[in-house]
């Protein structure tokens, strides 16, 4: 979960923190499972409240909602067993370009946005402990690619300068093809993409064969329906 979530690509190779975008700072997870309570992770992790009480603006919650009560247990299971690394990192700051745009209200923290997050349309399948593909893909779908592909995998991001292409791309890839993107960050042709490819070798690579299968099933079922919805109208 925690490779294949992100959380090595915002805090750190060893999750010991790290400053991005210059301004945001990512805290040490180790250091936060051990001191702080499975609530107020399960908070900050979920619903983008911090240990204060106060609403964080850079944790991507809304790629996390959806997260199984049990994925979070182990989840903060396995940070309370990794090693605190010290590490001197900066204060975060909010540059006053976004403290405007808050005041302004065309901008937000991240608890204003997720009500925008849609419910998972198969989840009492995958609830239940049914053997359903299409389930379990969305369930990883949902908690993984509506970070950069929009909260409904359509794009459909509420940051503009941010929208990764609609999911439903996915009809020009054959499950071989799809599954050479998500393994290696090769795309058809052989193409390096800007983000995906780093992002697939570092991240989705460490998926197992069923959940690349999983997750192409769904997304496939997904732009399907997009297709006949459109053909409809």
């Amino acid at each position: 979960m925690a490779r294949t979530r992100g959380c090595y690509g915002c805090h750190g190779k060893e999750l010991a923190g790290e400053l991005m975008w210059g301004f945001a700072v990512a805290p040490s997870l180790p250091a936060l499972a051990q001191s702080e309570s499975a609530a107020t992770l399960e908070a900050a992790l979920r619903h983008g409240i911090g240990r204060d009480e106060r609403a964080l603006y850079s944790m991507p919650s809304y790629n996390f909602m959806h997260l199984r009560d049990q994925d979070v247990a182990d989840l903060i299971a396995f940070l309370r067993s990794m090693p605190i690394v010290q590490k001197t990192l900066p204060e975060a700051r909010l540059p006053w370009a976004i403290r405007w745009a808050i005041a302004l209200g065309k901008d937000a923290a991240i608890p204003a946005f997720l009500d925008r997050v849609p419910p998972l349309k198969h989840a009492a399948r995958f609830d239940n402990a049914v053997d359903d593909a299409i389930a379990r893909g969305e369930y990883t779908a949902m908690t993984t690619c509506n970070e950069c592909h929009g909260f409904g995998l359509r794009a459909d991001s509420p940051w503009d300068d941010e929208i990764a292409p609609d999911l439903i791309i996915i009809m020009a890839y054959g499950e071989q093809e799809f599954r050479t993107l998500m393994k290696t960050g090769s795309a058809l042709g052989g193409r390096e993409l800007p983000m995906m490819s780093d992002v697939a070798r570092s991240r989705f690579a460490n998926f197992t064969d069923e959940e690349v299968s999983d997750l192409y099933l769904f997304l496939r079922d997904m732009a399907a329906q997009a297709v006949r919805e459109h053909d409809d109208d």
